[in-house]
């Protein structure tokens, strides 16, 4: 409602529920990490200040629950570290958020779907923890500056940013963020283009250990075959300019609206995870060091393995003492093999860099009978360890 009361008041309401699946790809398939189910409401009221100001104050409620698929990540009724990785185990449970928020609008845009000249400003603060169970601060600013330079050429210059800080301890362990997975900030495409979805910014990479035609263990490093779990970050910024060029007359009456552009930006400041696991090594007939599994554990921590009993059928067994004795040895049997819990592999922290990513790159708008298509070719220029590059984008909706 713009006007509520006949006043230059205005006041809005949101219910909702949302549903979001975080994935990544492996194998060239793609394998969902954890779902995020949100049910809320919020409600607004904004105030005019002058002709372009106004302030507009917030309220949220959100009840989330974050969930894994039990048969790829648990083990015997848990969440495994070494299936989902510390991370995402320390993501899932359900909690409660109670968000009081205020923004500050300056906006002169002569249209906000599709702006030709004008300023528009947008400063907000958030604050959760007036109730719930999550507490933090988030500041946020975007800026945004469009220049009409004749002849149809529109000229933009967009920046934005953003921080957030736990208020308060989650854990008393160093390597636990304060900040949960499902609150930070995320950065990739369609964000920054020439980066795929949540592309920049904190990740673990996870890469697994296999044999090569001779036998010899090496390492996956092809990054189609190796886990990439974006981790997100507490702050960011990002910054953007772009031309707008304009076609002839028939081009506009098909909705063509082509543009260039160069962007840059980071995602960063999160805390160091400890390593998932460390994992035994031998040494072969060769003299090569290699990596051993992990055996999964009872719930006193004894490693599980199974034998073939009397009678032919395959049974399982701990073994008390923590490993078979001299003679292989365990329970009274001897084990044929032991039950895997995870295969080894080597997990490398990176991308967490405040350093600037770099892409330039050509789109296309175009206001279909279907709704708003955007189609982007996007080369990443300067990059960090750990980014994921992506060439060719296509989008489909609206930002405003």
């Amino acid at each position: 409602e713009p006007y509520l009361f006949d006043r230059n008041v205005s006041f809005g309401m949101d219910v909702y529920r949302r549903d979001y699946n975080s994935f990544n790809y492996f194998n060239s398939n793609r394998n969902t990490t954890y779902r995020q189910a949100t049910t809320g409401f919020q409600a607004r009221i904004g105030v005019a200040l002058t002709e372009y100001t106004s302030l507009i104050g917030r309220y949220t409620l959100n009840f989330d629950n974050v969930t894994l698929d039990k048969d790829t990540y648990y083990l015997n009724g848990q969440c495994s570290p070494l299936l989902a990785g510390r991370y995402l185990c320390d993501a899932i449970g359900k909690r409660t958020s109670s968000i009081l928020g205020v923004s500050l609008v300056y906006d002169t845009r002569d249209n906000r779907l599709r702006p030709t000249r004008g300023t528009s400003l947008v400063l907000g603060g958030d604050i959760a923890g007036l109730g719930g169970s999550v507490k933090y601060a988030r500041l946020t600013a975007n800026a945004s500056k469009y220049v009409p330079l004749g002849h149809g050429f529109i000229f933009s210059l967009r920046g934005e940013g953003g921080a957030i800080k736990a208020l308060g301890s989650r854990s008393n362990d160093p390597s636990i963020d304060d900040v949960r997975l499902t609150d930070r900030f995320f950065l990739g495409e369609p964000q920054i283009r020439g980066f795929d979805i949540r592309g920049v910014g904190p990740r673990v990479l996870r890469q697994y250990y296999t044999n090569d035609a001779s036998g010899k263990q090496v390492l996956v490093t092809d990054r189609d075959q190796i886990v990439d779990d974006a981790l997100g970050g507490r702050a960011y910024y990002l910054g953007k300019l772009e031309l707008e060029i304009p076609l002839g007359a028939g081009a506009r009456e098909l909705g063509l609206r082509p543009s260039i552009y160069a962007q840059v930006g980071s995602l960063f400041n999160i805390t160091r995870p400890l390593p998932t696991a460390t994992f035994p090594t031998t040494t072969d007939a060769a003299g090569n060091t290699v990596v051993l599994p992990l055996p999964q554990r009872d719930t006193a921590g004894n490693p599980l393995f199974t034998y073939v009993n009397a009678g032919g059928l395959s049974v399982q067994t701990s073994c008390a003492a923590g490993i078979p004795d001299a003679s292989g040895t365990c329970n009274g049997v001897v084990p044929n093999s032991p039950l895997i819990a995870s295969q080894p592999f080597k997990e490398t922290f990176l991308g967490n860099s405040a350093q600037p990513r770099v892409s330039v790159g050509i789109g296309v708008n175009w206001n279909s009978p279907f709704g708003p298509l955007r189609i982007d070719l996007a080369k990443a220029l300067v990059t960090q360890p750990g980014d994921d590059k992506k060439l060719v984008t296509f989008n489909v909706g609206t930002q405003f």
